[in-house]
């Protein structure tokens, strides 16, 4: 085993790190398997007249769940959308000083993102929802897209507080 360049100290990885990677992986595994869904869907409509069953419904599971996996990572990086228009009308000191309350304000949404989607999988749940074709069930997309909810609100609420998350 060779010691590292760096004097034998590895760089210590945070587990805002760790989950960022996961979550990439994750997403990055989701798109590969949402292309090959949909390839063989088409090659098997086209080519041999009959489509991959339950296509449609894998396609929205796993496009759900892709966006809320890349929310984290989204707000952590700050990549969000934003319209400026404060910065236009009122000047780029007020737009600073509005900045902490907007990411609170932001942390509040997902917080609120958050609770309603674990109600919701909850309710899911207790009802025993699948999907109509592959019997799939829905709970466990609502309680993943809750966890992320509530990730992206603890980040954004770092942010807002000036609190970077390592």
């Amino acid at each position: 085993m060779q010691p590292d360049p760096d004097g034998g100290r590895r760089p210590r990885r945070s587990l805002w790190d760790a989950l960022d990677r996961g979550l990439a992986v994750a997403g990055g595994t989701l798109l590969l398997a949402l292309t090959l869904v949909t390839c063989i869907d088409v090659v098997a409509r086209y080519a041999y007249d009959a489509p991959l069953p339950g296509a449609y419904e894998l396609t929205e599971i796993f496009l759900a769940t892709l966006v809320f996996l890349a929310l984290p990572l989204t707000t952590r990086r700050g990549e969000h959308v934003e319209v400026d228009l404060l910065d236009m009308v009122a000047g780029g000191r007020i737009a600073r000083a509005a900045r902490p309350v907007t990411g609170l304000l932001t942390a509040l949404v997902l917080a609120v993102f958050a609770w309603r989607l674990f109600v919701h999988g909850l309710r899911l749940a207790e009802d025993g929802t699948v999907t109509n074709s592959l019997s799939l069930p829905l709970s466990p997309v609502a309680f993943l897209a809750a966890v992320t909810c509530a990730i992206s609100a603890l980040s954004a609420a770092l942010q807002a507080l000036r609190v970077r998350p390592r």
